[in-house]
């Protein structure tokens, strides 16, 4: 039993808090060559505590510095996942160091795929797409929406998988890796590209202000585009920015402040109305 002070598997309450050191500390410290790497030994530190000795205890919490890196809420999967393995390897199963290495190496792109789709592609675009409505006329409400219901639905999603991958274990990794994994990925893309479709047809609103002569009268140029692709200029818009920022490497600053500039001068020269 690697002469473990306890035969006991960890408790509901040693399980939350090895979750909370995970999700609180994440990103805190790091290096460009561990990461969040001392997230991980830090979260796994009350699992070593409680089989371990002194010594012992830093050997194993030492195996854990090396380079990692996933997204946050999604990735608590994993630590779930390595925390059974953990607490298996210290209680005499046959899992060894490099099997809960590997483990950690292979789910970290999956997970952070998943991840990168679903919060910024998905849940931020659609809480804040409430927020706005709720903030109309300067109304207060949508930020504490925000503030409130993004927290309890990342920090409800982050606990729900983390237990879940302890309680799958090593089970979950078939699920998570290959070709289901890329599946779940560009679903989950497409969905969140959908919804960021929608915010921009409803949010960004873009009037020109140049007529064109049609007989004797003037017709706002506007009212052509609309009758022929409503909502089309917002949809250059968001094309182009999405353009220069891919292609380009123009960070969200830098956008925002080209896009103050540009309606500014537009505005200044009529072309805006």
């Amino acid at each position: 039993m690697n002469n473990v002070k306890t035969t006991e598997r960890l408790t509901r309450k040693e399980r939350s808090l090895i979750w909370r050191r995970f999700y609180n500390s994440y990103g805190v410290a790091g290096g460009y060559d561990v990461l969040s790497a001392p997230n991980f030994v830090w979260g796994l530190e009350p699992l070593f505590e409680k089989y371990y000795d002194n010594d012992k205890k830093c050997e194993e919490l030492l195996k854990h510095y090396e380079f990692f890196n996933t997204e946050n809420i999604f990735g608590s999967l994993i630590y779930g996942i390595v925390t059974a393995m953990e607490e298996q390897k210290a209680l005499g199963n046959n899992i060894d160091d490099e099997m809960i290495r590997s483990t950690k190496l292979s789910l970290m792109g999956p997970m952070a795929g998943i991840g990168d789709a679903l919060n910024p592609g998905l849940i931020i675009p659609l809480l804040l797409s409430i927020a706005i409505t709720l903030s109309n006329g300067g109304s207060l409400l949508g930020v504490v929406f925000y503030a409130v219901a993004y927290n309890a639905v990342v920090i409800t999603i982050s606990k729900l998988l983390f237990e879940n991958g302890y309680r799958l274990g090593m089970d979950a990794i078939s699920t998570l890796i290959g070709e289901k994994a890329t599946r779940i990925k560009d679903s989950l893309m497409l969905l969140g590209t959908v919804i960021m479709g929608g915010i921009s047809a409803n949010y960004i609103s873009i009037n020109l202000g140049v007529s064109v002569p049609s007989g004797n009268d003037l017709v706002s140029l506007q009212s052509i585009l609309d009758g022929v692709f409503p909502k089309l200029l917002p949809l250059l818009l968001v094309l182009g920015c999405w353009q220069l920022m891919s292609r380009k490497n123009i960070s969200v600053v830098k956008m925002i402040f080209i896009l103050m500039i540009g309606v500014f001068v537009l505005a200044l020269c009529g072309i805006l109305g």
